[in-house]
């Protein structure tokens, strides 16, 4: 897969855009700034706001005292200026009769409502930007009362559309665990609006959930000091009721205020860790002998818990993931883990040439179609040495980076990250930490190769595995009962035998003897064999509404490039259908934003799709993504899925055309036979010749190059990650 599959560059626009939210200006597609004067962006915004309007009345708005000769004369004068500004593209167009814009999606406040209108706070902050949302900020109307009384009304909606799409985006961001980016959402919130006890229970509810307590506590009395001196009144409630909350709770969090599901929180996050002494005791050990840290595991033995519960103690962590589909796109997983860290810390500044490199697999940072195919060993090495650079910086406030599903990291990802971190106590500042990383993964799922890697390094002292196995029926026992539930204690026993051990296995049979009311009964008769728990979410999965079901099977199939933005297009649904879908779908603990709560539930939707149903997702998922000019290696892959081997060959070639361009040839090649492989099966036999006379190019280029290949044991890579 090419550098430009893991995410497309935002392209130059070829059309003047309009701000009329803060300081209010034209945004020329060749990055001109200009000043618009009052009431140029006064018309702007009332036709943003209001649409096509009446021509005369509006104008009389803007002059309210001249005569109508004179009111027309200048509306004249205005729309010529502001075309003569544009370099003659119209803005506004009109006739004898009505004024209306050319093309609402390009003024920020008309994107602003759209996306108000259809439930979508992301997008409704995106157009809000960074420099507030107050419309026409730093105008005043007072010569015209009519648009004054107008604009106060109009600001005080544009303020309440901020509002709530704040309040959902930051909603969305803690119930998906990214915690971090809700805490940066809600501060800029508390800065803009400081008396905002919204945005000061967010912050108060996030830094709790990070496990920061006195942080909690100390944005509480900030903002009844705000509250006091600037309104003179005391906190509310529920304010009150949170901050209670808080200190009576222990510093690790027992749930996720503010899920939208119904279950308990108990249940959502069970507060005890139970049966993980023993692991807990090797952790601290390896961790003493400066040992790189893997945790083994079934699916659903709490192996992330862990990993988290433990790094929380040792100092400051992050968490990356990988996800399934990963290993079929080269770079997917490290590309993620950097945007990750983007997202967690925007504010880190990465060198030109650090940027440049990256640009190959992070297109938003530059344009890869610039730079010198890696066809040698020197490039390959500025490329990698680019990787160690960003890692330094993105976690230079970071002690210890938690890695999930490993198992799912791709051949190139794992190349460069065994390289990298070889490579990162070299670039740590003398006296500094070195970075630690804690790294998770399904028991007996990794690759041959990753596997060979970590007993390498666990047979030089390097690293340590650490198993993590069943509960007992006595840990399970701990477990039911630190959650709360009337009438639970009752069927420890049976749990215990049900389950086997495994506590998400508890967990889910659980919420399904709440969601059944079977809790306070006898312990059902009929329920699916003893330890699978796929059954039991799919029982889940029946519960819910048809469109529902349709979102996650959609999410299922997109895989780790699902968007919540893609279900409208595919399912052919309106934005607000789907978003109350896809609310349903984290409110029943299917989706956490746009993953999977956990794989094992993504696999249950997958086991209850027909290969008819498959196919018909997969091509209206690869016909959307091929308007939205998704990478060739996604529409090849559900073109193939969908049945269509002749619409995904183009789209194999053209990967593999870019790959050859901007990443390490081998990749090429891989994609480059395939195709031949495609090409021959449909009797193409010309066309299939050429494609593995390319695949031989590639693989020379590759073999001319070097490999730089980390060793499992020393040299490069000894300190590396399976990833």
């Amino acid at each position: 897969m090419t550098a430009r599959s893991l995410g497309r560059a935002p392209v130059a626009g070829s059309e003047w855009r309009v701000r009329v939210l803060g300081l209010a200006r034209l945004c020329g597609p060749d990055g001109q700034q200009v000043r618009l004067e009052r009431r140029t962006a006064a018309l702007l915004a009332w036709l943003s706001l209001q649409g096509p309007s009446p021509k005369f009345p509006l104008a009389a708005l803007l002059w309210p005292d001249s005569p109508p000769t004179t009111v027309r004369s200048n509306l004249r004068q205005l729309l010529r200026r502001l075309r003569l500004a544009t370099g003659d593209e119209a803005l506004v167009e009109g006739d004898t009769e009505r004024l209306a814009l050319v093309s609402p999606s390009a003024v920020d406040a008309a994107c602003l409502k759209a996306a108000a209108g259809a439930r979508a706070p992301a997008e409704a902050l995106e157009a809000v930007g960074a420099e507030g949302s107050t419309l026409l900020a730093g105008f005043d109307f007072d010569d015209c009362p009519e648009l004054a009384r107008w604009l106060d009304g109009a600001r005080a909606g544009v303020d309440g559309w901020v509002r709530e799409a704040r309040e959902a985006r930051i909603a969305w961001l803690t119930a998906s665990g990214d915690w971090t980016a809700a805490l940066g959402l809600a501060q800029a919130w508390a800065r803009q609006e400081p008396e905002s006890e919204q945005a000061g229970r967010h912050l108060i509810r996030l830094h709790y959930l990070q496990g920061d307590r006195g942080a909690a506590l100390a944005t509480f009395e900030h903002l009844r000091g705000v509250l006091d001196r600037e309104l003179g009144v005391t906190p509310m409630p529920e304010t009150l009721a949170l901050v209670r909350e808080v200190e009576r709770a222990t510093p690790r969090p027992p749930s996720l205020p503010g899920t939208r599901s119904a279950l308990p929180l108990s249940v959502l996050r069970p507060p005890l860790l139970v049966g993980r002494e023993a692991a807990w005791r090797q952790l601290e050990a390896g961790w003493e002998a400066g040992q790189l840290l893997f945790i083994s595991g079934e699916p659903g033995s709490g192996k992330t818990r862990l990993a988290e519960e433990f790094a929380a103690t040792q100092g400051r962590w992050g968490r990356i993931e990988a996800r399934a589909g990963d290993r079929d796109v080269p770079f997917a997983s490290q590309a993620r883990a950097f945007r990750t860290q983007l997202r967690r810390w925007p504010d880190v500044k990465l060198p030109d040439w650090v940027r440049t490199e990256l640009s190959r697999i992070l297109p938003e940072l530059g344009e890869p179609r610039l730079l010198p195919p890696l066809a040698s060993e020197a490039g390959l090495l500025r490329f990698y040495d680019a990787i160690v650079a960003a890692l330094h910086l993105l976690h230079e406030h970071e002690d210890i980076s938690v890695a999930d599903d490993v198992q799912y990291w791709d051949t190139a990802s794992a190349r460069a990250f065994t390289f990298a971190f070889s490579r990162l106590a070299d670039a740590t500042p003398r006296g500094a930490r070195s970075l630690r990383f804690i790294d998770c993964y399904r028991r007996g799922e990794l690759s041959p190769d990753a596997r060979m890697h970590v007993t390498g390094l666990v047979e030089a002292g390097l690293a340590r595995i650490v198993e993590v196995d069943a509960l007992t029926d006595e840990d399970v026992k701990r477990m039911v009962a630190g959650m709360g539930l009337g009438g639970a204690e009752a069927h420890v026993e049976a749990l215990a035998r049900y389950t086997g051990g495994n506590p998400l296995y508890v967990v889910e049979t659980l919420k399904h003897l709440l969601e059944t009311d079977s809790l306070q009964r006898e312990w059902p008769q009929r329920l699916p064999p003893p330890g699978r728990v796929g059954p039991l979410i799919q029982r889940r999965l029946e519960r819910l509404s048809p469109l529902a079901l349709q979102c996650a099977r959609l999410a299922a199939l997109a895989g780790a490039f699902f968007r919540t933005s893609l279900v409208p297009g595919v399912l052919q649904v309106k934005p607000a259908d789907a978003h109350e879908a896809l609310a349903e779908l984290e409110a029943a603990q299917v989706l956490m934003g746009e993953r999977f709560s956990h794989d094992l539930v993504m696999e249950a939707v997958r086991a209850g799709m027909g290969p008819g149903e498959d196919r018909v997702l997969h091509a209206r998922l690869a016909t959307v993504l091929e308007e939205d000019g998704a990478p060739s290696i996604l529409l090849a892959h559900h073109w193939l899925e969908a049945g269509w081997t002749e619409r995904a060959l183009p789209h194999l070639l053209a990967s593999a055309r870019s790959d050859e361009q901007v990443l390490p040839p081998e990749l090429a090649a891989e994609h480059y036979a395939r195709a031949a492989a495609l090409m021959q099966s449909l009797g193409q036999h010309e066309d299939a010749v050429r494609a593995r006379a390319a695949e031989a190019r590639c693989r020379l280029q590759s073999a001319s190059a070097g490999v730089l290949t980390p060793g499992p044991s020393g040299g490069p890579g000894a300190r590396g990650s399976p990833g």
